[in-house]
């Protein structure tokens, strides 16, 4: 409070007489509550004073706070975090283009083993195709000659050969071409035989 006074160029007689007043009425406030008397605040001085250093202090420590907190943003940014900072983001862009060119060569391993599945299949559709003529025409031969024994049983494994062989060139846009011409002969030949009873089983039986 004397620094009030001193700061308000106030005589030190007057401070003292302003002071033991204030003082006075303090303690008749002080009387009055303690009596359970409802006292004005205005007439409460030293809860003013209090409230004052009061609020000093919290802010003070809000100056505190700020300032910790200041240094806390400048730790964090400063040059050897900045520099940390830096050597990270390196590594991982140096990371990234290490894996691009993985990628890169990852999808072309896939692309070549992609490029050999198709020739291989390829290959194998082709030696299926060649091995079903093949043996559609070899057995043409054989049911064209009528001297010829053959089972039953050896038709019915050419005609399962000429279904699938005839599936596949349907899937695929395919045509047969001479392969219905020998087919034809083979058919005829079956049910020749069919009518004459010539199977080789058949004639075993008569025999």
């Amino acid at each position: 409070m004397l620094n009030y006074i001193e700061y308000l160029n106030i005589p030190a007689k007057i401070g003292v007489i302003i002071i033991a007043v204030v003082l006075i009425m303090q303690l008749i406030v002080e009387f009055l509550e303690f009596k359970g008397k409802v006292v004005p605040e205005f007439l409460k001085i030293g809860n003013y004073f209090s409230k004052r250093r009061k609020e000093k202090k919290d802010t003070v420590d809000t100056l505190k706070d700020v300032k910790r907190l200041l240094n806390d943003v400048n730790s964090h940014y400063s040059e050897d975090n900045i520099a940390k900072r830096n050597d990270w983001m390196q590594w991982v862009n140096s990371r990234a283009e290490v894996y691009d060119d993985s990628i890169v060569n990852i999808n072309k391993s896939l692309s070549d083993v992609t490029q050999a599945l198709n020739a291989n299949t390829r290959l194998t559709e082709e030696m299926f195709v060649q091995s079903s003529r093949d043996r559609i025409i070899d057995f043409s031969y054989k049911a064209a000659d009528d001297n010829a024994l053959i089972s039953r049983e050896e038709f019915e494994r050419i005609f399962k050969v000429y279904d699938k062989y005839e599936d596949f060139l349907k899937d695929h846009g395919m045509t047969n071409g001479e392969i219905d011409i020998v087919y034809g002969i083979i058919k005829e030949s079956y049910e020749q035989r069919v009518k004459n009873h010539t199977f080789i089983e058949d004639i075993r039986v008569q025999k």
